[in-house]
């Protein structure tokens, strides 16, 4: 998968995380629209953070993060979220960095089991953001969470996009 941008969120969304859908749909019917009418976030909500943090980071994405337990379910989805995450890093036109930003890396802040789970699943880029935000906040970096080697949690070279 190649960076998201801002014309291309609501796809790649829905796309890559369609347990995102009963939320999108709420926020849809608000707006007196079906999911499938939903081609851009400026449809349904004033703020791409705000868009993803109502229908995946508060329903979905910070439930499984703090869970004490996750199965190979949520594993998966963790997996695909951070991925998501990681594409929205890379956005091309660089306006959805501070997004993944505030929608999601200032959250791992939470507690350390949060950021040990964080570390488990990001991507490059993510990973960067995730040791730029602990460094400026003066939180001590655990060994563990840098990857020198540059590869993502599970030693894929290659995104499930």
């Amino acid at each position: 998968m190649q960076g998201i941008t801002s014309d291309d969120l609501v796809t790649q969304l829905l796309r890559l995380l369609p347990e995102v859908n009963p939320y999108f749909e709420q926020a849809a019917r608000r707006h007196d629209l079906s999911v499938s009418q939903v081609t851009h976030w400026e449809e349904v909500n004033t703020h791409p953070g705000t868009l993803l943090s109502e229908v995946l980071t508060y329903p979905l994405f910070q439930p499984l993060m703090e869970s004490p337990e996750i199965d190979a379910k949520a594993e998966d989805f963790l997996k695909r979220c951070f991925e998501f995450i990681e594409a929205l890093e890379e956005d091309p036109t660089g306006r959805l960095v501070d997004t993944a930003y505030v929608t999601f890396v200032e959250s791992f802040l939470e507690s350390r089991e949060v950021l040990d789970r964080a570390f488990r699943f990001a991507w490059p880029r993510t990973r960067a953001e995730i040791l730029s935000m602990l460094r400026a906040w003066n939180v001590p970096v655990d060994p563990s969470w840098e990857n020198p080697s540059g590869e993502n949690p599970s030693g894929e070279s290659e995104r499930l996009g």
